[in-house]
């Protein structure tokens, strides 16, 4: 398939979330521009050449509902696929392919002249088995239409991108989709290059991404600190994400730490990340830990099991398992050794796997091949 010009479509949010990816991949192709939707509007097309530079306007604004508004029934999903296509439309500006950011909505719904791809961390269908909160939808039927919009949206597109192999198999046993019109390429974080810096031990520090508490196992982690800090008195939580009110001793809520500097200091003093998620589709926060030399415990669920790798990068853990979390991080604690041959087998797989010009890369072959 001949690519020149990609145009990116999605939430808003999602877009910062993946800026280095496109940075990446805009090295193989001669402009790849953005059309991103965010709660008010649909805003212009943000032009890269070699590398992002600036954002400017070229679309008008297109009002669009708040996102908890239309993402409950399938009727929400068309209306939103449709306002998505006619602004490309009206645009009079022709992609080669269209790279749509998740699933929440279709880039097109009436005609599929342009090829597009959609990038999935996750489905509605694991988000119903898995997190229910996550399928608000009023009946089953309601449920099973999303799911045909689904099934519409991914039959139709040129090809599949999916954060994990769970997302690749949901979408093959739930949807019908091919296996090779999908392709696993786990992201990387919010960082451009890797850290080669130096990362020290000893300090007994737990990090915690906060944000969404009760999905990611907040209250199960606090509940085994309990013990752990019974055997090491000196070890101390740190939560970041949601600002959470007075905890116990040894436990800090920092909130949203929105100054990259601020998160790379809390990452060189830590010695341990700890994810006991009931849910969770990969985990970037862990991949940013994994930057840093950072060793992790998490649940065997959904993607987590696919980047952290039992007794070399970390921990695997059955879930909501409170004894067995509070031993394992009791005993990582103590041992620097093992802190320190994690930390070397987490950089290594950043390094060599797990960094935006490596995934910008394989997704270059991949589209160069369809």
């Amino acid at each position: 398939m001949k690519i020149n010009k990609i145009l990116v479509t999605g939430d808003r949010d999602m877009f910062s979330r993946h800026h280095f990816l496109f940075e990446a991949l805009a090295s193989y192709y001669e402009t790849i521009d953005y059309l991103p939707v965010d709660h008010n509007s649909i805003l212009n097309l943000n032009i890269l050449k070699n590398f992002v530079k600036n954002i400017y306007t070229k679309f008008p604004l297109l009002p669009i509902k708040p996102a908890s508004s239309f993402r409950k029934n399938h009727r929400k999903y068309i209306e939103q696929s449709c306002l998505v296509e006619q602004k490309i439309r009206k645009s009079n500006y022709t992609p080669d392919l269209v790279f749509q950011l998740f699933g929440m909505y279709c880039p097109f719904w009436q005609k599929y002249d342009i090829p597009y791809l959609h990038y999935l961390d996750y489905t509605m269908a694991l988000a119903k088995r898995n997190w229910s909160s996550w399928a608000p939808f009023k009946s089953q039927s309601e449920y099973f239409l999303w799911i045909d919009c689904e099934r519409k949206a991914y039959q139709n597109a040129r090809h599949l991108f999916t954060y994990s192999s769970c997302v690749k198999s949901s979408l093959i046993e739930d949807y019908g989709i091919e296996s090779q019109n999908i392709s696993v390429v786990t992201p990387s974080g919010q960082f451009r290059e890797p850290y080669h810096g130096k990362k020290s031990f000893g300090s007994k520090q737990i990090l915690f991404n906060g944000s969404h508490f009760e999905r990611k196992g907040g209250d199960i982690l606090l509940s085994a600190f309990k013990i752990v800090r019974q055997a090491i008195p000196e070890a101390k939580l740190v939560i970041v994400g949601n600002k959470l009110p007075t905890l116990e001793d040894g436990v800090s809520s920092l909130g949203y730490v929105s100054w990259p500097l601020e998160m790379e200091r809390l990452f060189l003093e830590t010695d341990l990340v700890v994810s006991p998620a009931r849910c969770e589709p990969l985990g970037q926060f862990l991949i940013e830990a994994m930057n840093y030399g950072i060793p992790c415990i998490v649940t065997a669920q959904d993607g987590m099991p696919e980047i952290i790798e039992q007794q070399e990068n970390g921990i695997v853990l059955e879930p909501q398992n409170l004894n067995l979390l509070a031993s394992k991080i009791i005993n990582l604690l103590s041992d620097l050794d093992i802190l320190e041959k994690m930390s070397k087998n987490a950089r290594s797989k950043v390094e060599n796997q797990l960094n935006w010009k490596t995934i910008g890369f394989k997704m270059s072959q991949i589209l160069e091949s369809l």
